[in-house]
């Protein structure tokens, strides 16, 4: 979902997941959250934008995808790789912090925890998609 928030899926996104190993740390192929992306896209993603808040629509259907993630170590995991997704375009968009945050409240998961799974993130290229969230002006 954080991938499709801003009602499109940036191949610096897809990208930066591929570096992080992503599809493979989530069990996921490629092709299959490619085609998850574009469900998150036909369902909530293209209209985000168009508040400063969750309709509940589109709150219920992030809530689901959510949802489905119950491990807490997954959850971090996801945020994690959440972080580096609205960072690899270079613009930080408010529909894409929208759906972060609310992911952050609804699992309980707070910036200091985030922090330290992005510092302690061992893939070889961690570092390149580590800097904090706060550092980033957020595009209007």
């Amino acid at each position: 979902m954080m991938v499709a928030a801003n009602g499109h899926a940036d191949p610096r996104e897809l990208q930066a997941l591929e570096e992080l190993e992503a599809f493979s740390r989530l069990g996921v192929p490629r092709h299959a959250f490619e085609v998850m992306v574009q469900e998150c896209l036909e369902g909530a993603g293209i209209g985000l934008a168009a508040s400063s808040w969750l309709h509940a629509r589109d709150q219920a259907h992030v809530d689901r995808l959510l949802d489905a993630v119950t491990d807490p170590q997954e959850r971090l995991l996801v945020c994690r790789l959440g972080a580096a997704v609205m960072m690899a375009d270079g613009c930080l968009s408010w529909d894409e912090r929208l759906v972060f945050d609310h992911a952050l409240a609804r699992w309980h998961i707070s910036r200091s925890m985030l922090t330290q799974a992005i510092l302690h993130d061992r893939t070889p290229a961690a570092g390149r998609h580590a800097r904090p969230l706060a550092a980033r002006p957020v595009a209007s």
